[in-house]
């Protein structure tokens, strides 16, 4: 029950770090000069990406790589097909950018790569980290230097103090910090009491519950009219995920890899960059009827891969 009743305080906790940082992104576009999409993608992305950065790295210092290595692939699976979905349901989301293709390749990618590295070898080994940790510097510098407003509008909202944007953006990410601790520490024990696999805990109750304060904050912000840094959040968090958070995971860790839970799991990761891709292509705007399509991927990924584990 402790471990239960942890974990919804940890969502909780996420739900109201999330509010603080979608808050302290609009006013550091203003601030900055930058684009909201570049806002989303850096800033706004590496907040909310601190529940998978630290979720895996405590997995990976309490001795549960394998749960970390679920998160990763979870979190990479359920961002995408949940937030735009949900977004889509509440209505009134634009997703037409010319950008998003590329980024989508390079997702796709970074995908590829990353299940054909550990299908070959069946090892996280500190190279492979530090290859991946390597591509993360690249993306940042790639999305700062397309990021000025080249139109001035684009920018031109009412400017609020440096000083009250940090604040916001650090209390969200303190509230990021000690939810995603209890949401380690809880589903660790949720997944001992109940003899779960780590790697399947990982890849459903963690990653799901480090998809709550990206879902949040996306939601947020479409309902303020900030369309761009749902795109750009949920863009980057998959990129930060599969660079930053994977390499230092493997920096910090060697562990086998089962050849099965990899083959079986990661190639749903394509699948919905696949979709977002196709979307940015098909339609300027997020459907209820793109919602459901989106929603229903993220319940068949989760379907198939429970029935898998319990088989």
């Amino acid at each position: 029950m402790l471990s239960i009743l942890a974990l919804a305080v940890s969502v909780l906790i996420l739900c109201w770090g999330s509010k603080r940082v979608v808050r302290g992104a609009t006013g550091l576009s203003s601030c900055l000069n930058i684009s909201k999409v570049v806002v989303g993608t850096v800033f706004v992305a590496s907040v909310t990406a601190l529940p998978e950065l630290l979720s895996s790295l405590f997995s990976v210092f309490l001795g549960s790589s394998h749960l970390a290595l679920g998160n990763i692939i979870g979190s990479n699976i359920y961002n995408i097909p949940l937030i735009i979905g949900v977004c889509g349901l509440v209505g009134g989301l634009k997703i037409k950018n010319s950008s998003i293709s590329k980024e989508c390749f390079f997702m796709i990618g970074l995908s590829i790569l990353m299940i054909a590295v550990l299908a070959v070898t069946q090892m996280v080994t500190w190279w492979i980290g530090a290859i991946f940790v390597a591509v993360y510097p690249v993306f940042i510098y790639y999305s700062i230097r397309k990021g000025n407003c080249s139109v001035h509008e684009e920018c031109e909202e009412p400017k609020r103090s440096l000083k009250n944007v940090s604040t916001d953006i650090l209390l969200g990410g303190g509230a990021l910090v000690i939810s995603t601790f209890l949401l380690v520490f809880s589903a660790i024990s949720i997944s001992e009491i109940f003899g779960l696999n780590q790697f399947y805990v990982g890849l459903t109750v963690v990653a799901l519950g480090c998809v709550v304060p990206e879902l949040a904050v996306s939601v947020a912000a479409a309902l303020a009219g900030e369309q761009d840094i749902v795109i750009g959040n949920v863009i980057g968090d998959n990129i930060l995920t599969l660079t930053l958070v994977f390499g230092l995971v493997g920096l910090t860790s060697s562990f086998s890899v089962s050849l099965s839970e990899l083959l079986l799991t990661a190639p749903f990761m394509v699948i919905s960059t696949l979709m977002l891709f196709a979307l940015n292509k098909l339609s300027n705007n997020v459907s209820r009827t793109w919602g459901v399509m989106m929603l229903a991927t993220a319940g068949l990924a989760f379907i198939f891969q429970t029935s898998y584990t319990i088989a």
